[in-house]
């Protein structure tokens, strides 16, 4: 019976790897969901000011950063983050894990 269950979890990761590698593919030829493809021009227009970004990490959880808009183009944004009390970083974010923006 444990048998069957390994098999069950493996054959799972190798479904969600096989669907995160034709996510890329798409990504890569330029086919994304419509709801992204005008964020590069959003951010573009927000560049110097600070905006609430809602991020999906690697583990599909969502996480609000505030940040500074230093730079973005269709794929890409450069922000400047607040990561404690006097600790600034830059990061560079991929415009296909923003699921929000809001201006401040």
């Amino acid at each position: 019976m444990e048998f069957f269950g390994m098999f069950a979890f493996i054959g799972i990761i190798f479904l969600y790897e096989k669907v995160k590698r034709l996510e890329r593919v798409l990504r890569e030829n330029g086919i994304r969901p419509g709801g992204t493809a005008g964020l590069g021009d959003q951010l573009r227009k927000q560049v110097g000011q600070t905006v609430m970004l809602t991020l999906e990490d690697s583990d599909g959880d969502l996480v609000g950063k505030e940040c500074k808009v230093l730079d973005a183009d269709e794929d890409w944004a450069l922000v400047r983050a607040n990561e404690g009390k006097k600790n600034q970083c830059e990061k560079l974010i991929r415009l296909d894990s923003v699921k929000q923006i809001k201006v401040r």
